[in-house]
């Protein structure tokens, strides 16, 4: 009852009117938008010094802003590393981590950001995933004072720098992605055929108890991901009960770090720790619309709100396909998968491209599939649709389309994937462009906020609380006609699955 008695008592602004463009389901509101976040990766809460934070990440860095009003953020401080030279160069530290006990950001950088120098190794613009010279890493950044943004230590370099995620409350950082760098070959074969595999970058383990003094693992975690191939680990979501999930090329695996299990590749008994893991559950992931079977990010609730008749709350798991194939229909969904059968790892562990695993799926939802909306019109090649990332209130999943916007979803039965809600943007203008969505988050139950690229922070309110999802109608959103000012500032290049097949 704290978070809902806080949200009462805060001021209540009113709605605003939606932009030009905009289509939006009759149980949401539209609040606003948050001027000065245009190039939004991702945003995340936290407290520091008494004050309610929301911290960003995007081509500009890091910024921060006061929600103590959460329907009217203020801007305090924004931060650059000083290495990137170009005012928007910073890339991608999609899934920023925060260890909100000791005030730290972990910003991930991705050999493709933008040194912006001259004297620059790395090609510009967008660096180079082959490019040995295009850096790959993470920052640690203070925000004890959120007004003045602060590095600490160096930057640590690393083999691998797409994402990066706290393991045992951010003592150690799994760092993974993006494709290989050209001197990495010893990862093992790339094969093009029968399908793309091998192409991707494991996890480096950090340990950070000491954050201005990180020790780097020698060797990575999550070998052999894609039946039986090191690929790419893209993404890693530790659950209520300690399990880190890794998404990635090759389906979504889970890995106990502490505590005695039985290692499925010796069949042994061990102890687990961040810097070797044990393999207990997970595996290729079945129903994804293309055979790449990349799966982007994940979440496993442990709370009865989600359930499946048949399946235990613990065996159920969320998961993002991530795939730009067209038309939108034939793009990424997200899949509602039971771990059954998984446990142990042995499944996963055995998985080969002869024999291949998969988990069973449940229920998948993509808005041109499973909604009378339809595709994105026919001659609007190019523009992204696929799922991306998604946050869960109750029973209800916010999830950003990219040009499909938000989308909610009632996952109260993950056997039946419903929406009852969305929000997305034709562009009118410059000023106005089209929905590229990319995150999501919630506050408080009720207050959505969006994490666009291309239109930056924009915040909705769900009226009736997003716990009622189960009791909501499914609707479905107008049809999506050619968008019109879709922003180029960033294009396909610079998307998550970016793989260079061999020829």
């Amino acid at each position: 009852m704290g978070g809902v008695l806080a949200l009462l008592l805060l001021p209540v602004a009113a709605s605003a009117a939606p932009p030009p463009g905009a289509v939006m389901s009759s149980n949401l509101e539209y609040v606003t938008r948050v001027a000065g976040t245009e190039e939004v990766v991702e945003g995340k809460f936290a407290r520091a010094g008494g004050t309610d934070l929301l911290i960003l990440t995007g081509r500009f860095g890091f910024k921060t802003f006061d929600v103590s009003n959460p329907e009217a953020p203020v801007a305090l401080d924004t931060f650059m590393p000083p290495e990137i030279g170009s005012e928007d160069g910073y890339w991608q530290n999609e899934d920023m981590n925060i260890d909100r006990r000791r005030k730290l950001i972990i910003g991930a950088l991705d050999p493709r950001h933008d040194d912006g120098r001259p004297d620059a190794q790395c090609p510009r613009p967008n660096g180079s995933t082959s490019n040995p010279n295009c850096r790959s890493g993470f920052y640690v950044i203070s925000f004890a004072d959120p007004a003045n943004l602060r590095q600490i230590g160096d930057f640590v370099r690393l083999p691998s720098g797409h994402t990066s995620t706290c393991i045992r409350r951010c003592k150690y950082i799994w760092t993974g992605g993006p494709a290989r760098r050209a001197d990495q070959d010893w990862l093992g074969p790339i094969r093009a055929l029968p399908r793309a595999i091998g192409n991707g970058r494991p996890i480096w383990v950090t340990d950070l108890r000491r954050p201005a003094s990180p020790k780097v693992s020698e060797l990575p975690v999550d070998l052999w991901r894609n039946d039986g191939y090191t690929d790419y680990s893209h993404d890693v979501n530790v659950d209520k009960r300690g399990i880190a999930w890794v998404s990635g090329r090759g389906g979504i695996r889970g890995y106990a770090t502490k505590g005695v299990h039985r290692d499925p590749y010796t069949n042994r008994n061990r102890r687990a720790t961040p810097i070797n893991p044990v393999l207990v559950a997970g595996g290729g992931v079945g129903g994804t619309n293309q055979p790449t079977d990349f799966m982007h990010n994940s979440l496993r609730p442990l709370k009865d709100s989600v359930q499946a008749a048949g399946v235990r709350k613990r065996d159920i798991l969320l998961g993002t396909e991530e795939d730009f194939t067209e038309p939108c229909g034939e793009s990424g969904r997200i899949v509602a998968s039971t771990l059954r059968g998984s446990w142990g790892g042995e499944p996963a562990q055995r998985s080969s491209l002869d024999l291949p695993y998969r988990l069973e799926p449940l229920d998948t939802f993509n808005p041109a599939e499973d909604t009378a909306e339809g595709a994105i019109g026919a001659d609007a090649a190019g523009v992204e649709c696929s799922a991306h990332y998604f946050g869960l209130a109750g029973t209800t999943l916010g999830a950003a389309f990219y040009a499909q916007g938000l989308r909610l979803l009632d996952v109260s039965d993950a056997r039946d994937l419903r929406q009852v809600g969305y929000y997305r943007v034709e562009g009118t203008s410059e000023d106005n462009p089209t929905s590229l969505s990319w995150d999501v988050a919630w506050r408080n139950q009720r207050l959505i906020y969006l994490f666009d690229m291309a239109r930056g922070v924009e915040i909705l309110r769900v009226p009736a609380g997003a716990s009622a999802s189960a009791r909501m109608a499914s609707v479905s959103a107008p049809a999506v006609g050619s968008p019109r000012f879709v922003s180029r500032r960033v294009g396909t290049q610079l998307v998550c699955p970016l793989f260079e097949t061999p020829s």
